[in-house]
């Protein structure tokens, strides 16, 4: 008796073993729950319109200023991305520099910045300097070492010298620039 009643349970047994296996199985294989967040997607967080950032110095003076007519703030690398943008930096006594392109993007905690399309570098005239202009269609900017640089053709005008190339490297600290390659210009000596 004790025979026939483990054989009756035998096939009980053995549908609830294939039952839990289908269910562990079913899990093992089905693509793990998406995160709802937007953490890991790259759709801004906040947008702001025609807003403006200054950042001052220790002294309390303003170093750079940086608007434009619309800003998105992404979550997931904490990048922002701006439209139409205008960075003016000022250095105690210096002409201002300033930059205008038509969109941008910010790193994370400004380290960086990047200026696409039509991109206008203006420094102001003034020291008995005239205006410098330089028209590039990317620049990158690295603020708290004072540096720009491109890989993208250049061309820098002052008063009626102009010079062009390939590549640029400038180090607003020491108001050194070099040109990398395939640089040619003119230049207007002062009478």
């Amino acid at each position: 008796m004790k025979r026939d009643r483990a054989s009756n349970l035998f096939p009980l047994v053995l549908l609830l073993a294939l039952a839990a296996g289908s269910l562990w199985l079913e899990r093992a294989v089905q693509a793990p729950e998406h995160d709802q967040s937007g953490k890991l997607r790259h759709d801004p967080d906040f947008v702001a319109e025609e807003f403006s950032a200054t950042k001052m110095s220790v002294s309390g003076k303003p170093e750079y200023s940086l608007s434009a007519t619309r800003m998105l703030h992404y979550p997931d690398d904490e990048s922002t991305d701006i439209v139409e943008p205008l960075l003016v930096q000022r250095h105690d006594d210096d002409p201002r520099i300033v930059i205008r392109a038509d969109r941008g993007k910010v790193s994370r905690n400004g380290e960086e910045a990047s200026f696409y399309g039509n991109v206008e570098v203006v420094r102001e005239a003034g020291r008995g300097r005239s205006e410098l202009q330089m028209r590039t269609e990317y620049l990158q900017i690295v603020p708290d070492q004072d540096i720009a640089r491109t890989d993208k053709p250049v061309i820098i005008t002052e008063g009626r010298s102009r010079l062009a190339g390939v590549g640029m490297e400038l180090n607003n600290k020491t108001r050194q620039f070099k040109l990398l390659s395939q640089v040619r210009g003119t230049y207007d000596a002062a009478k």
